[in-house]
């Protein structure tokens, strides 16, 4: 999860994963459209609810409050967040929605506090895709919308940093702009909610011209939306670096490049409950066993020291990098 949602990002590059949308927010023209939650005022807090000394329309506070429940403001922890759910297929407006399969991931991060309010991200994400009726993993699958067995590529991106601020600056065609950091937050009684939403469309990594069965073609769509949930008593208390959280995530996005879905109409859409843990070994069992044997670097946060010395990883770029294109389906 992402969550995985602090990423790295030029408004115009092929990028595309969801690590990419909050450093794309600071610094990039697409700030606009990816704060598409708006920036309303915060509702009322209910009279029996704790007493909450955040003052959200401030971006330097409502950015810490939105770090502690995404992360760790502490430099020597490491947060671990988890996600499970459905991957369904849309064909156009009156087709029926299809479950495809199920998901699970993690993005393992640590938090390093800047001057002036912001804070410096190192993730690291891991997902496997599921059986929908075994619950087992897949290693090949066979599609449903094409008939086709494929080779199901994990998400596994190694380096997966970024930057935040309080105040995002980007230029807007030639203009300078300044933006605060505002997302919208709900607190109701006991219960703090915290909306997160990014919305892009960018040139895809993959083009149809090299990768006709890959592609979904030249642009690439991407929608997320988060619900993170805690307790208002947890936000209330300053003691706590890391709130406990649980929540939702929701995905629209082109299909995926090994589904060998080329330029067909449609894309998909992710339906997940999330959870924070603060070690990797409060993880579901047979997730974390999976994780350890063919995937041991995942479960631990970047080192520091990775900062600006190479490129983020997606799963675009990094099925550019391990596969090749796939060759023409044969009839019959």
């Amino acid at each position: 999860m992402t969550f995985t949602e602090i990423h790295d990002v030029d408004p115009n590059s092929p990028n595309l994963e969801r690590r990419n949308a909050l450093k794309s927010l600071a610094f990039s023209s697409g700030a606009f459209a990816a704060l598409g939650m708006g920036l309303g005022g915060l509702p009322a807090q209910a009279a029996d609810a704790p007493k909450l000394n955040i003052n959200f329309t401030d971006p330097k506070e409502n950015l810490k409050a939105f770090t502690r429940v995404f992360s760790d403001i502490d430099p020597s922890k490491v947060a671990v967040g988890w996600y499970g759910g459905t991957v369904y297929s849309v064909v156009g407006d009156s087709s029926k929605v299809i479950p495809l399969l199920g998901v699970e991931g993690i993005g393992v991060r640590r938090v390093v506090p800047l001057d002036g309010g912001g804070y410096r991200v190192f993730n690291r994400e891991l997902a496997f895709y599921k059986d929908l009726k075994t619950g087992e993993y897949l290693n090949t699958w066979l599609n449903p919308l094409n008939n086709e067995k494929v080779e199901v590529f994990p998400i596994q991106n190694m380096f997966v940093n970024a930057d935040t601020a309080p105040i995002f600056e980007f230029d807007m065609e030639g203009t300078k702009v300044k933006m605060p950091f505002n997302p919208p937050w709900t607190i109701n009684g006991e219960w703090a909610t915290s909306l997160f939403e990014i919305h892009q469309s960018v040139k895809s990594e993959l083009q149809p011209e090299e990768w006709p069965r890959e592609s979904s073609g030249k642009m690439t769509r991407i929608s997320e939306m988060f619900h993170r949930h805690v307790r208002t008593a947890d936000l209330a208390n300053e003691n706590l670096t890391s709130v406990p959280t649980v929540g939702s995530w929701m995905r629209i996005a082109s299909w995926f490049p090994w589904m060998l879905m080329g330029q067909t109409e449609g894309h998909l859409f992710f339906r997940c409950q999330t959870q924070k843990f603060g070690n990797v070994k409060e993880l579901p069992k047979a997730f974390l066993a999976k994780a350890e044997k063919e995937y041991p670097a995942y479960l631990d946060a970047p080192p520091v020291d990775s900062w600006g010395k190479q490129p983020n990883d997606s799963t675009f770029n990094m099925y550019k990098r391990l596969r090749k294109p796939a060759p023409a389906k044969t009839s019959g």
